[in-house]
């Protein structure tokens, strides 16, 4: 009897959840979109094994993120304004379905990334290169935009930096974001002030060399060291937080030597001990893994290994940090990854279908 309520909690405590957005139609940026819309799974992270549980119907859920308290979920529609996308809000059964609370509409186009900062939604648009912020009532729900952060500017590619796009929403302290833009070549900082209004906080602004096309950024756990993924150049870029602002400490490739065409960077992420990073290449479907040295922020390759499946959009590591996912986009595919816990070096262990995954968030 012990023993069997005992072999109940361990595996209770094995089970977990998390969700995945997906492209649904086409004019999505994916060979063949034909996702389901948000997917809840469950994941044992004793067994490194997947199970679908259900699907939530939405037009190309390209981003989603789930509250700290684990009890909401948001997510938003990457569309053209003109079709009338939408940033929706979701409340977390115990069961990991997902009661819809309310939505709202979304001005701009592409929407592509949203993060809860400072009691708010914010959401980057990359089509027409603004950010949005959305207050966050007591239920979970959220009001309608309250502020408009526009970009504006040209980077050195004529092809993909011919205006600004804004690409990823960053937290940092409690109370600032980072606007990661493609199109500036630089992740403009904002720190909402007494006013309940966004201020540029130029001093902490941090720039990537001309034509790199930041996409996506992590910071470590002090808040020390932040490092920047340059979509269009393959490079992450380390700076360290001075006194007078973020200084670069150094320029570090994540793509495969071997490799000559596009990059297509597209995701980072810390470790949660806080001793690994790791980037992905849509160009030469790889993940990198770095060492981070815990004294100077410096990254070290340690090694790159193939995504398994084609265009690795995004990826995360599961609280335990035992396992990654990847989200293979062009492939359907998750493939799930064992992480060394005494190097960070990642071995495949198993893949499973699923329709145009693009994002991966754990509950």
């Amino acid at each position: 009897m012990i023993k069997s309520i005992l072999c109940q909690a361990v595996l209770c405590h094995s089970l977990m959840f998390f969700y995945t957005g997906s492209y649904t139609r086409k004019g999505a940026p994916a060979v063949n979109p034909h996702g389901k819309g948000i997917g809840c799974f469950q994941f044992d992270s004793e067994k490194g094994t997947i199970t679908n549980v259900n699907y939530t119907s939405l037009r190309n859920v390209s981003y989603l993120t789930v509250s700290s308290d684990s009890k909401y979920l948001y997510a938003v529609e990457e569309l053209a304004e003109t079709e009338y996308p939408k940033v929706y809000a979701y409340q977390i059964k115990k069961d990991g379905n997902l009661n819809l609370l309310n939505s709202q509409k979304l001005i701009g186009d592409y929407a592509c990334h949203l993060s809860i900062v400072d009691g708010r939604l914010m959401v980057a648009n990359y089509g027409t290169g603004n950010a949005l912020s959305f207050p966050i009532l007591k239920d979970g729900s959220l009001g309608s935009c309250e502020q408009i952060i526009q970009h504006k500017g040209v980077g050195p590619n004529k092809e993909r930096q011919e205006a600004a796009h804004a690409h990823m929403v960053y937290p940092f302290d409690h109370n600032k974001v980072f606007v990661v833009d493609l199109g500036l070549d630089k992740a403009t900082a904002y720190v909402h002030d007494a006013s309940n209004q966004w201020i540029a906080s130029k001093a902490e602004d941090i720039s990537v060399d001309p034509g790199a096309g930041s996409r996506h950024m992590t910071m470590d756990k002090t808040q020390t060291y932040a490092y920047l993924l340059g979509e269009l150049d393959g490079h992450i870029y380390v700076v360290k937080k001075e006194k007078d602002g973020f200084q670069r400490v150094q320029k570090i490739s994540f793509v495969p030597r071997s490799y000559h065409g596009d990059f297509g960077g597209a995701a980072i992420r810390i470790h949660p001990n806080g001793k690994y990073l790791y980037a992905t290449c849509r160009g030469a479907n790889t993940i990198a893994v770095f060492s981070i040295n815990e004294n100077t922020g410096i990254l070290s390759l340690v090694h790159t290994i193939s995504s398994f499946g084609t265009s690795p959009r995004d990826f995360n590591i599961d609280p335990s940090g035992k396992w990654l996912i990847v989200a293979n986009q062009d492939s359907d595919s998750l493939v799930v990854f064992k992480i060394d816990s005494d190097n960070g070096m990642l071995e495949k262990h198993k893949s499973f279908h699923v329709d145009t995954p693009v994002n991966i968030s754990w509950k």
